[in-house]
């Protein structure tokens, strides 16, 4: 019998009792479980030797939501409403450089989203205008720019509008496109909602949380496992 896909999630590091602690939630680790593939937890280590093994065994990659990015990872001051307390937050700069380098397939939410276009050279909206419009989980409409991946994960087609969940106040920049990246759709308000990488490869970010939504939800997830099978045996 094929053994199934290994698809690794990075963690989030929060004080717990005065000491820290590498999290995560375990709706990710369930939506990936649930697709058929093996999720893989992995810590937030700096060393690039540890992570370029973790990658030799990993046929796919979910970079998680989160706090934050500090905006000095792309080159900007803080505005007075960027959060700076994500720890251990280079990690993940690491993780997400060596990750784009393997041409591995990943799935960037929300954050994670942000991550793909800040490793690739990109900038980030640090406060959205109207950040009240895509905080505490409201639903709002996107609509599908290009086919693609992310398309191909709705089973829907360019023109095509859906609604999703929101929990952000920053955006991937449009003027600050990292190299390669490719908005495929925009929120209600122009935002980007998500992006993806040329290439043959799945590399998609999504602004909203699809591990989260049970109707849209498990899509992404089995696209990223069928994704990580073709990687498997290539």
């Amino acid at each position: 019998m094929k053994n199934p896909p290994v698809i690794l999630l990075n963690m989030a590091v929060d004080i717990i009792n005065n000491r820290e602690n590498e999290v995560i939630i375990s709706q990710y680790v369930q939506r990936v479980s649930d697709s058929g593939a093996v999720p893989m937890l992995i810590p937030s280590i700096e060393k690039e030797e540890n992570i370029e093994t973790l990658l030799d065994i990993a046929d796919g990659v979910v970079l998680i939501g989160g706090r934050d990015y500090d905006p000095a990872d792309f080159g900007e001051p803080p505005h007075p409403e960027a959060g700076r307390d994500r720890l251990r937050p280079h990690f993940d700069i690491s993780f997400g450089k060596a990750v784009l380098k393997r041409q591995i397939p990943v799935l960037g939410i929300c954050a994670g989203c942000q991550l793909l276009n800040i490793v690739s050279g990109g900038k980030l909206i640090q406060h959205l205008d109207n950040a009240d419009e895509h905080r505490n989980g409201v639903f709002h409409r996107a609509e599908i720019l290009h086919d693609g991946f992310f398309a191909q994960a709705l089973g829907k087609s360019q023109g095509a509008e859906i609604r999703v969940n929101s929990f952000h106040h920053q955006a991937v920049s449009p003027s600050a496109l990292g190299v390669g990246v490719k908005v495929v759709a925009e929120a209600f308000d122009g935002s980007i909602e998500a992006i993806e990488f040329e290439g043959e490869r799945m590399v998609l970010g999504v602004q909203f949380h699809p591990e989260r939504m049970d109707d849209i939800g498990p899509g992404f997830f089995s696209l990223l496992k069928a994704e990580a099978e073709k990687y498997k045996s290539r």
